[in-house]
């Protein structure tokens, strides 16, 4: 079948579908006026919200419906992400939305129904050069355009529709709601939740972690989503006396936590996510829990990703093409995430060892937090609870900033928690934790760039480019390193040998 090679634009078939169910709905309001027996479409008296959650939040604790849905006594029960009835991961799994490969039509406007070619609106078209068109064939354009055998609507085969088919589904009743996720090439393997985090469940079974908890938030229907994965297995205790922010004979530092002196509790895991709207990759990186205060640190450790190629659940096909199959990926993620436990002691240490002195810096720390990015709401939340517990206020360590912003965010965030702005936001805070020095000055470089009086900067001018080495902001007026809390090399080796040992005794 021959068509004509004007450029026209993407359809899908449900459109048509869309248009029929169109044509009946004002038939049936015809009908109505007329005093004839109509059909009332369900979409007139149900919203389509009560049907689909655009965005929603759901918790989970154990992997399978057979394990305990509890969260382990360190998770503090104010905890805002985390339901009080949580279902296991497989059960979440289960409701997360599906997307289908659908096909893709052109339409034709230079071919009529009933396949004519309509040979002046050929001649309109501006560029195309009907005379050296008739020369080359030895026929005029009408002769051409009678011989041909043309159709209004064209299958496009080198792109796919990536659809919701619950949307598209109600599109069909009635309902006026998007369903495509994106216009896809034909190369684009579609990887579902289902496909993709049910081989999570396997992996961590394999390595003990039926208590595993956490939550998945979505919007977009579905089409974006990010999972935070909780594996208690994980633990790493920090006892008062490894916590410099906790020693009552380190002057000059907040405690971020009043004066408790109980061990300090962390839980590694992993976040994880895809986007049905364009992106070509599911990723995953590890992530660290504080159950005390229910917030998550986003590591920077390595991030995992998987472009959206092949069969995922196909282990065979995965290795035949030099990729490594789904569940094998999961159980590596996890023991990367455990070879990192014996780096948490010396991040948070280091974290507490640096303070903010705020009476001597030119900015305040709403203003510091804006200088990160973060929005003024947030940041006033954020910058009253870091002052409020430091001691002297004006003196807040960056362990305090980044703890106060993740519970800021925990505690008053507006947005859904899939949002690309709630990431950004967490990984700041990943920032605070893992580049302390590096985050100092790209804080003063901001404020640098802003003042417009060279006497008003605080970064020297052979420190403009950002270095994550605490000497370089040992000397820079209105920060304090206490360096003494730094790990000397014996030190940071006994603690890889003892933090060592209790990973060998979860073996």
């Amino acid at each position: 079948m021959h068509c004509s090679s004007m450029v026209s634009h993407l359809v899908t078939m449900s459109t048509d579908t869309q248009s029929e169910t169109s044509r009946k709905r004002e038939k049936s309001t015809s009908n109505s006026r007329t005093g004839e027996n109509s059909f009332q479409p369900v979409a007139a008296s149900l919203s389509l919200f009560d049907l689909l959650d655009q965005e929603a939040t759901h918790s989970f604790a154990g992997l399978t419906p057979t394990d305990d849905a509890v969260y382990p006594k360190a998770v503090s029960p104010e905890t805002g992400c985390l339901d009080p009835n949580p279902r296991s991961l497989k059960d979440i799994l289960t409701i997360l939305p599906q997307a289908s490969s659908g096909e893709l039509w052109a339409t034709n406007e230079f071919v009529d129904v009933d396949g004519a070619v309509d040979p002046e609106a050929l001649r309109s078209v501006e560029g195309l050069d009907v005379d050296a068109l008739e020369t080359a064939t030895g026929q005029s354009l009408s002769e051409i355009a009678t011989a041909a055998s043309s159709d209004p609507l064209v299958r496009v085969r080198d792109h796919q529709d990536i659809v919701d088919k619950r949307r598209k589904a109600l599109c069909a009743l009635g309902y006026d709601v998007k369903f495509r996720w994106q216009i896809a090439s034909d190369r684009y393997s579609i990887i579902n939740p289902q496909e993709a985090y049910l081989p999570i469940v396997g992996a961590l079974q394999q390595r003990g972690e039926t208590s595993a908890f956490g939550w998945a938030s979505y919007r977009d229907w579905g089409g974006l989503l990010k999972m935070f994965v909780v594996c208690p297995g994980l633990k790493h205790t920090i006892t008062a006396s490894e916590d410099p922010e906790r020693d009552e004979d380190t002057e000059g530092v907040t405690t971020v936590t009043g004066a408790n002196e109980s061990d300090l509790v962390v839980y590694s895991g992993f976040e994880t996510g895809y986007d049905f709207r364009g992106t070509q990759t599911l990723w995953a990186k590890p992530i660290l829990y504080f159950p005390e205060t229910g917030t998550v640190v986003p590591d920077t450790g390595k991030r995992y990703t998987r472009r959206h190629y092949g069969w995922a659940t196909d282990a065979t096909h995965e290795r035949a093409n030099d990729r490594v199959p789904i569940n094998e990926w999961w159980r590596a993620i996890y023991d990367d995430i455990a070879d990192r436990l014996v780096e948490v002691d010396l991040a948070i240490r280091r974290t507490r060892a640096i303070a903010f002195d705020f009476d001597e810096l030119p900015f305040d720390a709403v203003t510091c937090y804006r200088y990160w990015g973060i929005a003024n709401t947030y940041a006033e939340a954020a910058a009253d609870r870091a002052t409020t517990l430091a001691f002297p206020s004006s003196r807040p360590t960056v362990y305090n900033l980044q703890l106060s912003l993740l519970i800021a965010l925990l505690d008053g965030y507006s947005g859904s928690w899939a949002s690309d702005t709630h990431q950004e936001y967490l990984e700041v805070a990943g920032e605070l934790l893992r580049k302390p020095a590096m985050m100092i000055q790209l804080a003063q470089k901001e404020h640098d760039r802003q003042v417009s009086e060279a006497d008003e900067r605080v970064l020297a001018d052979d420190q403009q480019t950002l270095s994550d080495a605490l000497g370089d902001i040992i000397d820079v007026p209105g920060i304090e390193v206490d360096t003494e809390a730094e790990l000397s090399d014996a030190g940071a080796q006994r603690l890889y040998d003892n933090v060592q040992r209790r990973l060998n005794e979860l073996d």
